[in-house]
């Protein structure tokens, strides 16, 4: 998707939300990391779809915020479970923009998200020392107020139960 589509494509996903609509959550996001330290995506839809991903420093325009936002598209509809390197995606994961460097100390939400605003997965909201806390195999994602860091398996298995 080219720079003009994109642009307006987050304007429309911003502007519901600040006029009080919002876009069902139909599944849960997280994070991992691989053994060779790649920062992951890990996606569990609990229903619905997704078509991309986005990332994001989420704590406004505070001095030294990065305005690197980097996003993902999915050649297909996502449905179920899917995981992706973020820095080298692949199994139909293409990086609209690529993410830069994460800085240390500054906080960035990922979620997923669709095309016609239909669904999205909830966010989950990380720094780099949560990061530095995750082994391979670990997921750490949010329900409600609470942070979780569960096996791979158990996110697979019983991200959606408390749905």
């Amino acid at each position: 998707m080219t720079a003009w589509p994109r642009r307006l494509l987050l304007t429309a996903a911003v502007l519901p939300a600040l006029a009080g609509c919002t876009v069902p959550v139909a599944g849960v996001t997280g994070v991992s990391v691989a053994a060779d330290g790649d920062l992951l995506g890990v996606i569990q839809m609990c229903h619905g779809r997704i078509d991309g991903a986005l990332l994001y420093p989420d704590d406004g325009d505070a001095p030294g915020t990065p305005e690197t936002t980097a996003f993902w598209d999915h050649d297909t509809p996502v449905t179920g479970f899917t995981s992706w390197s973020l820095a080298s995606p692949a199994d139909g994961w293409t990086a609209g923009k690529a993410p830069g460097r994460l800085v240390p100390g500054q906080s960035y939400g990922f979620y997923g998200w669709t095309e016609d605003h239909s669904w999205s997965s909830g966010s989950v909201h990380f720094t780099t020392a949560d990061l530095a806390k995750l082994v391979p195999g670990q997921v750490r994602y949010e329900y409600g107020d609470e942070v979780r860091t569960v096996s791979l398996d158990d996110f697979r298995a019983k991200a959606c139960e408390d749905f």
